[in-house]
């Protein structure tokens, strides 16, 4: 009865648990769509700017290069492109996937080396001339299809879509003109400075993000997602997880719908079509198995209003709980008579007593030493056992005050002899660093100087710990700090964003007129890098120290230092970005080689979260600094020199636009070779 209850019981919370996960599912979806989204109209944005400060580039080849730039290594874009309102002149940068062999309207062989087609349309006298050439890196573009052609932008829904609407406009799905396969089109007006209309600039996007999104949701081994339009018809769907495939994407004509061949998913829509109810079982036609089916509306997403679904095998979910269920019936019995026997002489000999020391050696092994043990036994043995445990705890809170408490907390409850050696892993790490220490501290006695330095290792500490970090050491007046070890943290590259702007917050109250710390003005740098490194213990047999060894260390102790260079307070790394670049506002510094390393890395200033109230100066300062830097990237020196100046008026960090002012003189006197590839290698820390 009993075995009976439980797999009841289990079955009914393993089926509400696969509901809530299909749930979070499809809102996870929606942020991760939104998300593409914002993406893409960060790109036709600042393509935006870029055109209407520098209208003369927005018929050259450098134009093309800067627009370029912001697509570049994206493939789920497939093209950036400007059209001319006068004219018609059309200018598009089309990113080639690197498995393409073919391209073009007579698909003709991708030459070697080959990620990019620049077209071009000019109107003439008597035609419109198009014209395509392969452009490959550090080479000019080399041209090899000209051809009349009747094409007009103009014409073209998204570029009436944008003179249409002042903000972004989001096309349908539709094909586009060029390949034939269905996406959708971001496009936006582009004004001079006198207000008059330039033309529009627009960014392709494919559904390769999409595709991978709906792959991304799925339930379990052999769950399904599917998308349908708010009609009915079915728009994509996926293959199982051991299938491996991906998954079949909307057909951009209306009156064609994809054929179900997956019986599944023909299921589950017939099903939900009848009920319209938000979860929902049914039995597949094809194998009259079980399933479990949430389907709901979703909002907006590329000018449709879609429903979507997920569907898992109930037997996924309940096959453990059944094989389990059988096994119990076997043994109960033989189990039951033990179990009983067992407990009737423990519950006659110090049942009380010891179940009160178990509960505090439970406490013990998690970490949790607040409360005392007060059992006031009168047997001996139990009274022992309550000073052990009592001197045991006192030794391991002083322990914790040494040692990061989340490596005592899972060295006790592993009840494992500890050695040196480590493991592999991802981790983020921080390094930081107060400027002008030395110099600060040197006629400060030791009485003074080393509570002013714990009070502000205390605010450090506690802003990182409470973003779920890990101090690793203090080394002088610097923190080393990881996030993702000892304890797995999924989200450890926001978190220790978030904790590099506490830590901020936290030394701007340091600093403020509630202070008394010697050590004021405290002016803190950051450096954050996400890497794999060795996380363990290093060192002997009689002493050991818990830390991460590994080149993502080094770089991130160099990348704080960077931080002197470009005047900059928080620098995160390029794989830190790509991690946190939704939820955080970034801006691109340089790339750079630090000294002891030996690839390049771009680096961005942290600035603040998303959502924050972001002024309008800021909002122009880094607008601005987005157009100089990119006439920077693009070699354009001249250009980028005047803009730089122009952006002094705007920059705070007057340290950083003269260091790219310096540089920009120095290439105009000294040009670079053409195969300048735009990174800045460092000589010294």
């Amino acid at each position: 009865m009993l075995v009976a209850i439980l797999y009841f019981g289990n079955k009914q919370l393993a089926v509400h648990t696969a509901q809530k996960q299909m749930a979070a599912a499809r809102a996870r979806s929606v942020e991760d769509m939104l998300t593409v989204i914002r993406g893409a109209g960060n790109v036709v944005s600042s393509a935006s700017v870029f055109l209407s400060n520098f209208p003369e580039q927005a018929n050259s080849l450098v134009g093309l290069d800067v627009l370029y730039s912001k697509i570049q290594g994206k493939e789920h874009y497939y093209g950036l492109y400007f059209a001319e309102a006068q004219s018609g002149d059309f200018y598009q940068n089309i990113n080639i996937p690197s498995d393409w062999r073919v391209f073009g309207p007579d698909q003709r062989p991708v030459p070697e080396g080959v990620n990019r087609v620049q077209r071009i349309i000019l109107d003439q006298a008597d035609t419109r001339l198009e014209t395509y050439y392969w452009s490959e890196k550090n080479e000019p573009p080399k041209p090899f299809l000209s051809r009349s052609t009747k094409y007009d932008p103009r014409s073209r829904p998204w570029y009436r879509g944008a003179i249409e609407h002042s903000e972004i406009y989001i096309t349908p799905l539709y094909l586009f003109e060029s390949t034939g396969n269905a996406g959708v089109t971001f496009s936006k007006s582009v004004f001079d400075k006198t207000g008059k209309l330039m033309g529009v600039v627009a960014l392709d996007m494919t559904m390769s993000a999409l595709s991978q999104i709906l792959n991304d949701i799925r339930i379990g081994d052999h769950g399904l997602a599917f998308m349908m339009d708010r009609e009915g018809r079915l728009l994509a769907y996926t293959s199982t997880r051991s299938d491996d495939g991906m998954a079949r994407f909307v057909s951009a004509n209306p009156n064609e719908q994809i054929e179900m061949d997956n019986r599944v998913v023909a299921g589950a829509v017939s099903q939900w079509q009848a009920n319209q109810q938000e979860f929902f079982n049914f039995v597949s036609p094809s194998d009259a198995r079980k399933h479990i089916a949430s389907v709901a509306p979703i909002p907006e997403i590329f000018g449709a209003q879609p429903t979507l679904g997920l569907t898992v095998p109930e037997e996924e979910l309940v096959g453990g709980i059944q094989r389990t269920t059988k096994r119990a019936l076997q043994f109960g019995g033989l189990a039951m008579v033990v179990a009983v026997a067992f407990t009737f002489l423990v519950a006659r000999v110090l049942s009380k007593s010891l179940g009160r020391v178990t509960t505090e050696a439970r406490k013990v092994s998690n970490f949790e030493l607040g409360d005392d043990l007060n059992l006031k036994s009168n047997i001996q043995e139990v009274a022992e056992l309550e000073a052990a445990i009592a001197s045991m705890k006192a030794g391991l809170s002083s322990f914790g005050a040494y040692v990061p408490k989340e490596l005592v907390r899972s060295i006790v409850s592993k009840a494992e002899r500890i050695g040196v050696g480590g493991n592999s892993q991802e981790v983020t790490l921080m390094f930081t660093d107060l400027q002008g220490f030395t110099s600060q501290t040197e006629g400060l006695e030791p009485e003074i100087l080393m509570p002013a330095l714990s009070e502000y290792f205390e605010a450090m500490e506690e802003v990182i710990s409470s973003n779920f970090g890990t101090v690793d050491k203090y080394i002088g007046d610097a923190i080393m700090a990881l996030w993702n070890a000892p304890i797995g943290d999924p989200d450890h590259p926001n978190h220790a964003c978030r904790a590099a702007l506490a830590c901020l917050r936290a030394e701007e109250h340091l600093n403020s007129e509630q202070g008394t710390s010697p050590l004021r003005p405290l002016h803190t740098r950051f450096g954050l890098h996400t890497g794999p490194v060795v996380v363990g213990n290093v060192g002997s047999q009689s002493r050991l120290q818990y830390t991460a060894l590994g080149a993502a260390v080094n770089f991130a102790s160099r990348l704080e230092g960077l931080n002197k260079v470009y005047g900059t307070r928080i620098l995160v790394s390029e794989a830190v970005a790509c991690h946190v670049e939704s939820e955080f506002l970034l801006r691109e510094i340089d790339i750079v080689i630090p000294l002891g390393a030996s690839n390049p890395s771009r680096i961005y200033e942290l600035v603040c979260e998303n959502g924050a109230n972001v002024s309008d100066a800021l909002k122009r300062e880094l607008d601005s600094w987005e157009t100089c830097y990119s006439l920077y990237r693009s070699a354009a020196w001249q250009d980028a020199l005047n803009a730089f100046e122009k952006h002094r008026q705007l920059e705070k960090n007057e340290l950083l636009v003269d260091t790219f002012i310096d540089r920009c003189n120095g290439f105009i006197s000294q040009p670079q070779d053409s195969d300048w590839d735009g990174v800045y290698r460092f000589q010294s820390k």
